[in-house]
């Protein structure tokens, strides 16, 4: 599924931003156990979760994206990587987002046994025109299936 990247879809705004922001969580956390005197053992185990909290927070900031190719769709989150090729897509959809959520609508992929999947960042907030751009990757949908 390599090839050249027909649009990728990620976070907006710089990344190194973000980064920081987790750094300084991390630093301030350590900074926490060390001031307070916890003992050896409690404080290794502390600074451990904070780093594989924080690395994980890191990776969902920096990773996440869809990346769309002439060979199929590729979803990244932070520690999972699912590919589609477009003959394993039966429908892209522009759905309501959860109530939950600060987005109004989410783009959704329905692979050929019915599994729904919410592709990261294809949402209106990180996409202008969500229905266009959605029926753009229709478009290439049909065409990488062979059918338009």
């Amino acid at each position: 599924m390599g090839g050249d990247i027909i649009r990728e879809y990620r976070r907006r705004g710089p990344a190194w931003k973000a980064a920081a922001a987790v750094a300084l969580f991390f630093a301030a956390g350590v900074g926490e156990v060390l001031l307070n005197g916890v003992p050896f053992w409690p404080a290794v185990a502390l600074v451990t979760v904070l780093l594989l909290s924080n690395g994980w927070m890191a990776l969902a900031l920096l990773r996440a994206r869809t990346v769309v190719r002439p060979g199929g769709i590729t979803s990244y989150s932070a520690l999972r990587v699912r590919k589609w090729t477009w003959h394993d897509i039966q429908d892209l959809r522009v759905e309501n987002a959860p109530q939950d959520s600060s987005l109004r609508f989410i783009t959704c992929l329905y692979d050929t046994t019915g599994r729904r999947t919410v592709l990261p960042f294809v949402n209106d907030r990180c996409v202008p025109d969500l229905p266009a751009e959605t029926e753009f990757l229709r478009g290439v949908l049909a065409s990488g299936r062979g059918v338009a």
